[in-house]
């Protein structure tokens, strides 16, 4: 039996890299409003780990319908035969060692470390260079800067820029550059070369279409999990689209041929084995792209932004639409935040009502479904709505 962990402040756990890390209150939150999330991904025969009865109460009514994983409690625990968060940090392995988890079930601190170095934005530069090295098709490469002045002239030298952290939450730690520095843009990448070292500049993109391609890593090698259409607001996630992998296709191949699609797919298998060749990483990882513009307007792909080494929200949504929509079906999946206390519940309730769930076969094949219980302090809310 598998344990599953929903930690989606694992990013900034190791930016941090301390076992002692402390998330902040917004990390927490989501990670308690969401924490149900794992029940529509993990195996049946799995175990997730709830935080309260809300939670618990939640599952038991959806496993009337949906074939759902059993909610973690200490009588399952000489029934873990692994234990798969959503990411792996020391402040994660400090926790299950809390818990009570023997070391055998947890990664040995020099796997974390590695991780860890493998998690920093200069690992999506490498790759590129690698694309780069096997006939890929990349104008511009990011750079890594540790200096100030640098990092100025960089975002100086064109009219559109962007900075970012080597480790942030997802859609976090970026900044854009205007073709000068400001102050606050300057304030930033001092902060960040001060307490991790550098900054990753790179040119600004006129996005067409954002998505991913989301792999599985063993110890056997690598393998396909499927392709991520997803949206952003404001440089974060938002939601996926919900569709098979061929429609997902068609999509793509809208902008970019099938075929450099799916050659980049297979490069990017190989790459990414012998990027984690003795790391001693298993487990889901995604690699964010994007379709863009170019300057005198010709559509070009870029093959990586960055490299998720953890669970993310394109795995599951296409691990929720595998196995709990009806085949053929279309949908979105979305992630919401609301500022204000009871403006989650409100959108549940007319969600409930605008788009009544119809069910066949164990499967949605209509309407809302709420991913995570949503309550009047609920501020963060999973669902998926699948079309007629």
């Amino acid at each position: 039996m598998k344990l599953h962990i929903f930690n989606p402040e694992n990013d900034l756990a190791l930016a941090d890299g301390g076992a002692n890390y402390s998330p902040p209150p917004a990390a927490l939150r989501i990670a308690y409003d969401l924490a149900s999330l794992p029940l529509w991904f993990a195996d049946r025969d799995n175990a997730v780990f709830l935080p309260d009865s809300v939670h618990a109460a939640y599952c038991a009514s959806h496993s009337a319908v949906f074939a759902l994983a059993t909610p973690y409690s200490d009588s399952l625990k000489e029934n873990i035969t692994a234990i798969c968060p959503w990411g792996w940090s020391p402040q994660m392995k400090r926790r299950l060692k809390a818990m009570g988890f023997a070391d055998n079930l947890l990664p040995a601190d020099e796997k974390i470390s590695k991780l860890r170095e493998l998690s920093n934005r200069k690992t999506a530069i490498h790759l590129l260079e690698t694309l780069r090295e096997r006939g890929t098709d990349i104008p511009d490469i990011p750079l890594y800067l540790t200096s100030p002045e640098d990092v100025a002239a960089f975002v100086s030298s064109m009219p559109r820029s962007v900075v970012k952290a080597p480790w942030s939450g997802s859609g976090k730690g970026i900044m854009w550059g205007l073709g000068h520095v400001e102050v606050p843009l300057e304030n930033f990448y001092k902060g960040i070369i001060k307490r991790q070292g550098g900054v990753v500049c790179e040119r600004y993109l006129d996005s067409i279409q954002e998505f991913a391609m989301e792999f599985l890593a063993s110890d056997e090698g690598g393998s396909f999990a499927g392709y991520s259409l997803f949206e952003s607001e404001k440089g974060g996630y938002s939601g996926n689209l919900l569709a098979p992998d061929a429609r997902l296709e068609q999509t793509l191949s809208q902008h970019i041929p099938l075929e450099t699609i799916r050659n980049l797919r297979e490069t990017l298998l190989d790459v990414l084995s012998s990027l984690l060749s003795g790391s001693g990483y298993n487990g889901y990882l995604g690699v964010d792209m994007m379709i863009y513009r170019d300057a005198v307007g010709k559509v070009r792909l870029n093959p990586c932004m960055e490299i998720n080494l953890r669970m993310n929200m394109g795995v599951a949504a296409r691990l929720i639409y595998d196995r709990h929509v009806l085949p053929g079906k279309r949908g979105h999946f979305s992630v919401k935040f609301h500022k204000k206390p009871g403006d989650a519940l409100n959108e549940h309730l007319h969600n409930t009502a605008e788009y009544p769930a119809v069910f066949d076969s164990g499967r949605i094949s209509s309407g809302y479904l709420p991913l995570s219980p949503v309550g009047p302090e609920s501020r963060y809310m999973a669902y998926i709505v699948v079309d007629e």
